[in-house]
């Protein structure tokens, strides 16, 4: 198959859905992701000033768009990882730190909390990724506290009793250490891949597990806002409707009181993992409809709870420019899509540079050979990074100037986050936020 081949396969599902793009999607942008806001300027003694000139620069995104933090001081040289560490910060404002238990805990009662910890592979500590997103005003999310795929060895996986001491014991743990500076904590994760799991615990079985793991999160996280996460659900919610499994659990958990502040989603598209990209082409497809996709966060949406793509992977299917370049087009439809559903909070983009995703041992997974990186591995930008910040500092981004009346107001639109602005020299900051005050009064 052709590059021009996969290219027509991949966007035809989007050209042959403009009305819904024309009619629902920037619609819905223009709506849910902006605001209006006064500006009111007086002289010392509130007399309105008219005809003062404003410059207005939004600054920060009240829309979170991230990535996973795995690869934090993961490489082999300095010179690797402060590329790295420069990149990060610069295309993202929220970072996925993993808590895999096994990872926190290889050894009984030597947790790898602390900076300078024994390094895992892919693990990095969370003391490091806190301090990293700290320093760089990047909000961090905790992932995740109760999946059983990764736990270690050491636990008693057959004694329920024991198991839901040592969970608690982990809550509380991480709980005292990192609660009050996470934006959110994803409590499951992937219950519905229990079945293909080779670690899980006899908790996977309980009949109420998800609303037990939501109650002691609750316990201790109760002021955090806790997520629930499934895995790639997307086409399977749009042919089930409100009979998918993921709707089923959800709707079990919330009516009987899980504290479920968040609905999460995957949105993998692993084109190439188990074999050629050309022959998972068609099936891969599915992820990328945008009818589809409109459908599953309809359904979604109809619980009336905040929702995230927890993960997300948009490979590079073909070889050379046009690949890259077809990635990117993929991802500007996509993250468009979901930047238009009223109550989508989050979108997470998983690995960022080619050749650091997660590789089965036995060679049965290989996630790299979806070559779903936004970096290539000598850290320079592929069209699809690039992509992701066009969309979020220029295309959805707010930079106006405006002009006083004679009642010295200033009316303006613009997305939801904080901005600064100036008025004859004189700098200030304001911002604009769904549910806030819409105005500011400046005095110069």
């Amino acid at each position: 198959m052709t590059n021009a081949e996969m290219r027509d396969k991949c966007l035809v599902p989007f050209s042959e859905q403009e009305a819904l793009y024309e009619e629902r999607i920037y619609p819905n942008i223009e709506k849910y992701r902006k605001g209006d806001f006064r500006l009111k300027f007086t002289d010392r003694d509130g007399k309105p000033l008219a005809a003062v000139t404003v410059e207005v620069q939004q600054e920060t995104h009240d829309f979170k768009y991230g990535a996973n933090l795995f690869m934090l001081d993961e490489f082999a040289t300095d010179a690797e990882n402060a590329a790295y560490r420069d990149l990060f910060h610069r295309y993202f404002n929220l970072a996925t730190v993993p808590f895999y238990w096994d990872g926190i805990e290889p050894k009984e009662g030597h947790p790898r909390y602390a900076a300078d910890s024994e390094k895992v592979s892919r693990r990095p500590a969370p003391d490091l990724c806190v301090d990293y997103c700290r320093e760089h005003g990047i909000v961090p999310k905790l992932h995740c506290l109760f999946y059983d795929k990764w736990i270690p060895d050491w636990l008693p996986k057959n004694d329920a009793d024991a198991m839901r001491r040592l969970y608690e014991k982990r809550f509380a743990e991480i709980a005292a250490r990192y609660g009050d500076c996470l934006y959110e904590v994803e409590v499951v994760n992937e219950m519905l891949e229990e079945q293909y799991w080779k670690t899980q615990s006899v908790l996977c079985a309980d009949k109420d597990i998800v609303e037990w793991a939501f109650a002691l999160a609750r316990k201790h996280f109760p002021r955090s806002k806790l997520v629930f996460n499934e895995g790639c659900r997307v086409p399977f919610i749009a042919a089930a409707d409100y009979r998918d499994p993921y709707i089923l659990m959800l709707d079990r958990a919330l009516s009987h009181g899980a504290s479920v502040d968040k609905i999460g989603i995957q949105n993998h598209i692993f084109c190439g993992a188990t074999c050629p990209q050309e022959e998972d082409l068609d099936d891969k497809l599915r992820w990328m409809d945008p009818v589809k996709q409109i459908k599953a966060m309809d359904v979604l949406s109809s619980f009336g709870k905040p929702l995230e793509i927890t993960e997300v992977t948009i490979p590079t299917v073909g070889t050379g420019d046009e690949a890259e370049a077809l990635q990117a087009e993929i991802l500007k439809n996509l993250y468009t899509l979901w930047f238009s559903v009223p109550q989508m909070e989050t979108v997470v983009y998983w690995n960022t540079v080619e050749g650091t995703a997660w590789n089965a041992p036995n060679g049965a997974w290989r996630e790299n050979d979806c070559r779903g990186g936004l970096f290539r591995r000598d850290f320079t930008p592929k069209p699809a990074a690039k992509m992701l910040q066009h969309l979020f500092r220029e295309q959805w981004c707010t930079r106006l100037t405006v002009k006083t009346d004679e009642n010295g107001c200033a009316d303006l639109r613009g997305f939801y986050g904080d901005y600064t602005a100036a008025a004859n020299g004189v700098p200030f900051t304001f911002g604009i936020h769904r549910g806030d005050a819409i105005g500011k009064t400046v005095i110069l």
